[in-house]
């Protein structure tokens, strides 16, 4: 049974994003009898891994909206070798808006595998009401503030008010972007209180990752498909 449900897992999720397939005991590389990744993908794996922990759960990023996830991430994202990591991929945009009535400096964060696998840290401004869009090396994660940290400033105000990043849950490339393309954050009233706590009030981060999360139709996004599917 745990073969099946191992081939199902691997064909609903890799068809549409193989940076999930590894999400059973064994993962990718026993349904597939891959090698375990090495060198520098090894290393952007271990990263993906690291970062992919702190998806859902109490004080995770998403929080309740991305319960399924907590604490069932693949092991390695789907970076299993050279190939799968950004090459020489044309740079990506990542654009900004800026719904709140105060300048803000967004504290963009980064791994590509073409500067290496350290987490990169880009500070950009933008007004408020306003929109920027930046270009930036390609890159196998991209979130907002530090990426291992969630509930740490994504963003400061111009008063000094920080944003938590929270609600910027991390896009990983071919998951939820692909070198070339756009990807997007928003500064944003917490008008129907994602995180839970009453205040339709705060500003909240919400990164396209997240939104692309809470579209799957599912109660609690496709971490509950994920979950029903493998008995969590």
């Amino acid at each position: 049974m745990m073969g099946v449900k191992k081939f199902l897992i691997g064909v609903v999720l890799c068809n549409g994003c193989l940076a999930l397939c590894a999400c059973t005991t064994g993962g990718l590389w026993s349904l597939l009898n891959l090698t375990e990744p090495a060198g520098l993908s090894a290393a952007i794996a271990s990263k993906a891994e690291a970062v992919g922990r702190q998806m859902g759960g109490p004080g995770g990023f998403g929080g309740e909206m991305m319960d399924g996830y907590a604490g069932h991430m693949p092991q390695h994202m789907g970076f299993h070798s050279d190939s799968n990591l950004v090459g020489t991929g044309a740079p990506m945009m990542v654009g900004l808006s800026n719904e709140s009535g105060q300048d803000g400096v967004f504290h963009l964060s980064y791994v590509s595998s073409q500067m290496g696998a350290t987490e990169q840290m880009m500070d950009v401004t933008v007004a408020g009401g306003g929109e920027v869009t930046v270009q930036m090396p390609c890159s196998e994660i991209v979130g907002m503030g530090p990426m291992e940290m969630p509930g740490q400033p994504g963003c400061h105000l111009a008063d000094g008010q920080p944003v938590g990043n929270a609600m910027s849950t991390p896009g990983f490339m071919g998951m939820n972007y692909s070198c070339g393309e756009e990807y997007a954050f928003r500064l944003m009233a917490d008008i129907n209180d994602l995180d839970g706590d009453g205040d339709l009030q705060e500003l909240i981060i919400m990164s396209q990752a997240m939104e692309q999360f809470m579209k799957v139709s599912f109660p609690m996004g496709m971490g509950s498909m994920m979950g029903s599917m493998m008995g969590w």
